[in-house]
């Protein structure tokens, strides 16, 4: 089974979270992987659509990553939270199953610095060697020319 896969940083831009979404529903996506979806002071529920299922990451820590699971994708879905226990919610893997499919890995990536310092990059602080020990992986987001990714 094919696997359908849409990748965009909505800079916390309400309109902009809805109108990928609708696109990815046209185009039948199974998974969207975004990245700043809500601003910092909002609450999560201010983004919602009838037709996903959201994975937001750690409860009470601010999404830098979100990963949106189509109601009607056959896929099989599974958050993989050990891998990215210090990131800030600046990385997420999921292992997805296509129906019929190959399990892969999928790490959604917003890789920016936090506070001043250039160094402190949350993102990187990701399991990245276990992540890279499975057969087949996909790493998509937003990353910079800063980025050691």
């Amino acid at each position: 089974m094919l696997l359908k896969a849409l990748q965009h940083n909505c800079a916390r831009g309400g309109q902009v979270m809805e109108a990928v979404l609708e696109s990815a529903v046209k185009r039948g996506v199974d998974l969207v992987l975004i990245q700043e979806p809500r601003g910092e002071k909002e609450r999560d529920s201010t983004r919602s659509h009838p037709s996903f299922t959201f994975i937001k990451g750690d409860e009470g820590v601010v999404g830098k990553c979100w990963i949106a699971v189509n109601q009607a994708s056959r896929c099989r879905v599974m958050e993989l939270k050990t891998l990215t226990q210090e990131c800030h919610n600046h990385v997420q893997v999921v292992e997805v199953v296509p129906a019929g499919g190959d399990t892969i890995i999928i790490a959604n990536v917003y890789d920016r610095h936090e506070g001043r310092n250039e160094a402190n990059r949350p993102a990187q602080r990701a399991a990245w060697g276990e992540i890279a020990k499975h057969r087949r992986v996909i790493v998509a987001g937003d990353m910079n020319a800063h980025s050691k990714m």
